[in-house]
């Protein structure tokens, strides 16, 4: 039979072993008044020879009226018995759920999240402490394969997540929890929620374990360990996939491109996970992202066409720029540029934000330029001059050429995705087009031998 003695020792073992905390650490320890959190704080409060400066934080949902006052008017006698400080915040889940158009569950954890990473940063905490425990595992595991998963999902809960909220009694079980509170002659709260069955949570616990309890007994531990092996697994899998996005993808503050060619070369399930570290890095996380979201993205690069786009949920968009894949907010329009006249040297912006500067230079060795740069002869394009963006029917007489060209098929020859297309800046001389910056100079405003007057513009 497991004792307290025990669980201090098995509690102690994981903190060290899966470094969650340190002896003098400020924790957060999330308090519902449950069996489950009032263990926890208990544990917390008399292990051996490990001191730490706790916080008990209660989160009031007000979704059972006298009965969510009463628990938390139980979880602030349970501080004051340990004299340690207590926090609490009130909320209307319900309000909040209608607000935001969510569940009453999703509502209830963001509020959380949220009341706990204020109150850590308040409190200068090294982690908030959750009491999710082995057969909560086991309910996570199952929720996810039945909603559908890949193994970082069946991997169930981390013992520290990525916001930094750690879990230590995911090996300890609610049977052992119980009998532990009964040794230390604990009372608890019993919350009446955890019996509605409209919560496929609790359907889980009280329906489909005791029915998988026929075939395996042990299936609740059963799961659990499968998830720590699947999360062991996964985390050497993430490790692989960083790797391999060094290689072959470059990250931003809030974007993301990878060379399609390179990852169209890894296997798909390394596809797929590369593909899930772009968006995680780039929206900051994954939610509302679906499997079918990601087929959608794959089968989009794997595509013929050059230039693609998906939307995705939360404004974000995947597009292909030929051999680029970008994950990047929305939206992505073009931007409010109004034609410019340029009436002589200066400076002046261009559509895409970046300076275009015009001055007055001696005649140039190679009157051809470069991307940013370009000469023209000032005698024959003479100012004022005109600045906008790209027109459907634009056309130039590109340098070296009599004919014209259509600059549709110029972007399209030099790989232009459409997102830049609409910030390109075009230089006009009357209707005349002598510039399309960055890419070509018309023909008609050349610099010769007998150029007097030359004009240099660049970015």
């Amino acid at each position: 039979m497991t004792t307290a003695s025990d669980l201090h020792t098995r509690i102690t073992s994981a903190i060290l072993s899966k470094e969650l905390f340190k002896p003098g650490d400020t924790l957060i320890v999330g308090l519902s008044g449950g069996a489950d959190s009032t263990a926890l704080l208990d544990l917390l409060a008399t292990l051996p020879a490990f001191p730490l400066r706790l916080v008990a934080a209660h989160l009031n949902h007000c979704l059972r009226g006298s009965e969510s006052d009463a628990d938390e008017q139980f979880c602030r006698g349970l501080a004051a018995r340990y004299t340690i400080p207590f926090e609490s915040r009130r909320i209307d889940i319900k309000a909040a759920a209608a607000t935001g158009s969510l569940n009453l569950e999703d509502a209830g954890r963001r509020a959380r999240i949220e009341f706990f990473d204020d109150l850590a940063t308040q409190r200068g905490a090294a982690t908030v402490v959750l009491a999710h425990h082995a057969d909560d595992q086991a309910e996570t595991v199952l929720m996810r394969l039945l909603r559908g998963s890949g193994m970082a999902g069946l991997a169930g809960m981390p013992w520290r997540n990525g916001r930094g909220y750690c879990r230590p009694l995911l090996e300890i079980t609610r049977i052992e929890i119980e009998a532990y509170l009964a040794e230390r002659r604990l009372e608890w709260r019993e919350d009446t929620s955890n019996l509605d069955r409209t919560f496929l949570r609790n359907r889980i616990r009280h329906e489909l374990l005791p029915l998988l309890e026929q075939y395996n007994p042990a299936v609740r531990n059963t799961l659990a360990t499968t998830a720590g092996i699947l999360a062991e697994e996964n985390a050497l899998l993430d490790n692989q996939v960083r790797l391999t996005a060094r290689q072959t993808c470059r990250f931003s503050d809030s974007a993301a491109a990878c060379d399609i060619p390179l990852l169209l070369s890894r296997p798909m399930a390394l596809q797929r996970r590369l593909v899930r570290l772009m968006l995680s890095h780039a929206a900051g996380d994954l939610e509302n992202i679906t499997y079918r979201h990601l087929e959608s993205i794959l089968q989009m690069i794997a595509s013929s066409q050059p230039n693609l786009r998906i939307m995705l949920p939360g404004g974000w968009a995947a597009v292909k720029e030929y051999g680029t894949l970008i994950i990047k907010a929305l939206p992505d329009t073009a931007p409010d540029f109004r034609e410019l006249v340029i009436p002589g040297p200066g400076s002046y912006q261009m559509p895409d934000g970046s300076t275009l500067r015009i001055e007055v230079v001696p005649p140039p060795r190679d009157p051809v330029g470069s991307p940013g740069t370009a000469y023209f002869d000032a005698h024959r394009m003479p100012f004022p001059w005109r600045m906008r963006t790209f027109r459907p029917g634009d056309r130039i007489q590109p340098f070296g050429m009599n004919g014209r060209k259509k600059i549709k098929d110029l972007f399209i020859d030099e790989k232009i995705p459409p997102a830049r297309r609409t910030r390109a800046a075009l230089i006009f001389c009357g209707d005349e087009l002598i510039w399309v910056a960055g890419l070509r100079t018309s023909n008609l405003g050349r610099v010769d031998e007998l150029s007097s007057l030359v004009v240099k513009a660049f970015f």
